[in-house]
């Protein structure tokens, strides 16, 4: 299997900057050509001084003059060429060895420099992510151990109250404030019961039982369930769909569950209207690094930004160049995900909604499921505004492919 490697530069202008080899023999040859040609002009400038009496000392003075010019020179191109990149190198070295990964090597003004500092940011970027992965893991031990005590505390305290609940609806027959109390037990203990399984369902371990799974199936399927709910009764659904139809392996349910979860944030986003677009795209792991297409959709003035993800490009340059991937993108028009909140927005309990609106567990379910599928997310902004859920899957060669879908590319559900 031929796997690839990122490619050192990738300039938006196109244009490789020149080596420090090429810089340095530049300098050298200028600095050659400089002392030959003040020397000589110094003699022929300085002939009277030179054969003057006094003479030898006034050459020695302009040969001293000559040399200090040119070190002066030589030491200037140095610094700017070795010295200053390299001392930006170090220093950030040593705050990253302090603990400050967050500090970055500027790009150097020649080519071996400015790969220099792309290596050592991509690693910076590779260990934020693994510490990023060592606390999500963390914290999904710390939810499994607290899942455990609060589904045997809480789980059978409330099942009681559900019970009793629904004898006493039974004798307060035409006591509205009653029953409007009741109403209220019932509902808050059907809110702790959803806590409790969403505990559950992202945190308990599960023995994996791989099927082939349909992924536009899946999107349409949780879509179709919250037409039926309402929920998308003022949203505009678009979907653009590959003619692929990608096959995962996975759990269809579990797959379907993401994207239900990913809506309800959307819908949630865009506090019930606006428009809500999931646009899949499938080719090999190589052309998904090297592209970033324009849509047909885009306008003249839109401009695609050129850096790739940290997590999409760490999971993409894992795989061989042909392995098969799928792009997914949910995207919406709503407030969207402030930049303080992009790495901390699928840990589990971290929400950004009003208390009582969500428990946190939507999101850090997504990103489970995502990863039992061997893929990456990361949300973006959207093009306009929005947030913009941004996923790649393996497409498993093995599983027999679907047809090609006969509806249109573009299907959209008011």
């Amino acid at each position: 299997m031929t796997r690839f490697a990122l490619p050192v530069l990738r300039p938006s202008s196109g244009a490789l900057p020149p080596s420090l080899r090429t810089e340095l023999l530049a300098a050298i040859a200028l600095l050659v050509v400089a002392a030959l040609v003040i020397g000589i002009g110094s003699v022929v400038w300085f002939a009277d001084l030179v054969s003057a009496p006094q003479g030898a000392v006034y050459l020695t003075l302009l040969i001293l003059a000559d040399v200090g010019i040119l070190v002066l020179f030589g030491a200037y191109e140095l610094r700017r060429l070795v010295l200053r990149p390299l001392a930006a190198a170090v220093a950030a070295a040593e705050a990253s060895a302090g603990g400050d990964l967050a500090q970055r090597v500027p790009a150097g003004s020649t080519r071996e420099l400015a790969a220099l500092a792309q290596a050592f940011n991509r690693t910076t970027d590779h260990l934020l992510e693994e510490r990023a992965r060592a606390i999500r893991n963390e914290k999904l031990a710390s939810v499994g151990r607290l899942a455990a005590g609060v589904a045997h505390e809480v789980g059978n305290p409330l099942g009681a109250i559900g019970g009793y609940a629904h004898l006493l609806r039974g004798r307060i027959a035409g006591d509205e404030k009653a029953i409007e109390a009741v109403d209220g037990i019932e509902r808050e203990s059907g809110r702790i019961d959803r806590i409790v399984r969403g505990l559950l369902d992202y945190a308990r371990p599960r023995k994996p039982t791989p099927a082939p799974a349909d992924l536009h199936q899946a999107i349409r399927g949780a879509s179709e369930i919250l037409e039926q709910q309402g929920l998308l009764e003022h949203i505009e659904l678009e979907l653009e769909l590959a003619e692929c139809s990608p096959r995962l392996l996975g759990a269809g349910h579990e797959i379907e569950q993401l994207f239900v979860n990913l809506f309800l944030n959307a819908v949630d986003a865009m506090e019930g209207a606006g428009t809500l677009t999931v646009h899949t795209r499938c080719a090999t792991a190589g052309e998904m690094l090297a592209a970033r297409p324009r849509r047909e959709t885009d306008p003249g003035t839109f401009v695609a930004p050129r850096d790739a993800s940290p997590r999409m490009r760490d999971w993409l340059v894992r795989l061989a160049v042909d392995d098969e991937v799928v792009k997914v993108i949910v995207a919406d028009t709503g407030t969207g995900v402030a930049p303080s909140d992009v790495e901390r927005i699928f840990d589990p309990f971290y929400t950004t909604k009003e208390p009582g609106r969500g428990t946190g567990l939507g999101l850090a379910i997504v990103s489970r499921v995502v990863e039992n599928l061997g893929g990456v997310i990361w949300v973006q902004p959207a093009r306009g505004h929005g947030a913009a859920f941004a996923m790649l899957l393996p497409i498993r060669r093995s599983l027999a492919a679907a047809p090609a879908m006969a509806v249109p590319t573009v299907t959209r559900l008011a």
